[in-house]
């Protein structure tokens, strides 16, 4: 342990290596570290502006060990202090420099916060020098963490000096989990490991086709990429006849090979029907029989033709004296010609039953048949009813004894 002055201030420090000409396990050339700084990117945090105070004694190791017990003091009076100001942020750790010169509070916020009159509490309080240093989750679990999954220390508080950031891109790239909870560290963000082999996955995928493209083996088989494995170096191809194939990719001869005319495929019948319906055949056409044959087996079967029964009835029901009004009008024919017509719309009456009694429910005709009522709205029955009963009147009138004459 040495004592040490560095841009903070004096602080106690640890020495890992010497650099110079010694025995390796405890010394490192100069052009090796700077090969390391080098390597490590312009972003390492390297500074020759400190240098060695002394070795530390006795007395710098208790003073030290007194420093460190105080701190839970002073991050106790700190969050009170927050609480009384309602600052929204958290307090995550108190560092006290060997000194005395300085106190470095780390915390988190999601904004900006102003803390102003906390420092000045604090520095009323301890009398030196007081320093807010807001930081991010990755600092914090620098910090406070401890032990990772893996069973080894958290890489940032170990030997990590820069934090660069991680990507969900990268565990694609590696085939992992896609599972926040079982990627992410103790910081809640995704581990830093998953950044350690992405240049290598990098490189090896570079080496692969590209997927949906067409490639040619070394056996002359022409496929598509539908997959690549980066560690194996496999490359999975769907030929043109729907089949798959797996080749290292040292096999593959050409890329990006234009993509094979299949051939045309034959039209294959459709399924048959488990059953079938009968087929039915269609009838025989029927002839037409002549009339003149028709009335030949009717004149043998000597079928008498039927009287129409109006006429029956009347044949069969006794004469009746004639009435005033159908009385033979003197000197025609006219009266007998009327009593003609309205035998004849009596028959037609007989004949022809109503439309509705047709339309109406068998049982309600069966129980009492309803005679026949014209058809059409009412005024138009009501002018034929009063049509009909004129032209009796006038027709009757010139056989009437003093009537008007018949026109």
């Amino acid at each position: 342990m040495v004592v040490i002055r560095s841009e903070r201030g004096t602080e106690l420090g640890q020495v890992l290596l010497n650099v110079g000409d010694g025995p390796a396990p405890d010394f490192i050339a100069e052009q090796a570290l700077a090969d390391y700084i080098k390597a490590s990117g312009a972003d390492y945090p390297f500074s020759r502006s400190g240098r060695v105070l002394r070795p530390a004694n006795a007395q710098d190791l208790n003073d030290q060990q007194h420093l460190d017990r105080s701190t839970s003091e002073e991050a106790g009076y700190c969050n009170d202090q927050i609480r009384q100001l309602e600052l929204r942020m958290k307090l995550v750790a108190v560092e006290h420099l060997l000194g005395g010169e300085r106190i470095v509070f780390y915390f988190t916020a999601d904004h900006r916060v102003d803390f102003r009159e906390l420092v000045k509490r604090m520095a009323g309080q301890y009398h030196t020098r007081i320093e807010m240093r807001q930081v991010g989750a990755r600092d914090e679990a620098r910090l406070v963490g401890d032990y990772e999954r893996c069973g080894l220390r958290c890489c940032c508080q170990q030997y990590l000096k820069f934090l660069k950031p991680v990507s969900m891109r990268m565990a694609k790239t590696q085939k992992a989990t896609l599972d926040p909870t079982k990627i992410s560290g103790r910081c809640g963000r995704l581990m830093c490991c998953l950044r350690y082999e992405d240049a290598t996955y990098e490189e090896l995928s570079a080496a692969l086709p590209r997927k949906n493209t067409w490639v040619r083996t070394a056996d002359g088989k022409v496929g598509k990429v539908v997959e690549v494995q980066a560690l194996t170096q496999l490359v999975r191809l769907l030929l043109a006849n729907k089949s798959q194939l797996v080749v290292p990719n040292e096999e593959i001869a050409q890329r990006d090979v234009p993509e094979p005319v299949a051939p045309p495929e034959e039209a294959e019948p459709p399924p048959e029907p488990a059953w079938k319906p009968p087929r039915r055949e269609p009838p025989e056409p029927r002839q037409a029989v002549p009339l003149a044959a028709l009335d030949e087996v009717l004149e043998e079967l000597a079928i008498p033709e039927l009287e129409e029964p109006a006429e029956a009835e009347s044949a069969a029901a006794p004469a009746e004296p004639p009435t005033r009004a159908e009385a033979p009008a003197p000197g025609g024919g006219q009266g007998a010609a009327t009593r003609g017509r309205r035998s004849r719309r009596r028959r037609r009456r007989k004949k022809s039953p109503h439309p509705q009694a047709l339309s109406a429910p068998p049982q309600a005709a069966a129980a009492k048949p309803s005679p026949p009522q014209p058809s059409g709205p009412p005024a138009q029955v009501a002018g034929r009813r009063g049509k009909r009963r004129r032209r009796r009147k006038k027709k009757s009138g010139g056989n009437r004894p003093g009537g008007p004459p018949p026109g």
